[in-house]
């Protein structure tokens, strides 16, 4: 598997970010994956003044750094009617 940051990872704020990223498998599939830090969704009801948050589930590691998020997306690989869940597969389009 190779993990893709979409964001330049000296960007993230390691404590309180979100970032999306892309898995690509061996076997030619990719997922897109939200993956924040639990701070990060208090920072985002903050910042929009509210006291809820829904939307896409992200996967949550405790800091933002490539290692955290490698071992996330492979435990998560372990039980794969989760990967689903938390990833969203990307079609390819026919040539």
């Amino acid at each position: 598997m190779r993990i893709e940051f979409l964001s330049l990872e000296e960007e993230i704020n390691p404590e309180n970010d979100n970032v999306d990223v892309v898995l690509h498998l061996e076997d030619g599939r990719e997922y897109t994956f939200v993956v924040a830090t639990p701070n990060n969704i208090y920072r985002c009801m903050d910042s929009e003044s509210i006291d809820h948050f829904f939307g896409v589930p992200p996967l949550f590691v405790r800091r933002l750094t490539r290692n955290n998020v490698e071992l996330a997306v492979a435990a998560l690989l372990k039980e794969p009617d989760w990967l689903e869940v938390y990833g969203t597969l990307q079609t390819l389009e026919s040539e």
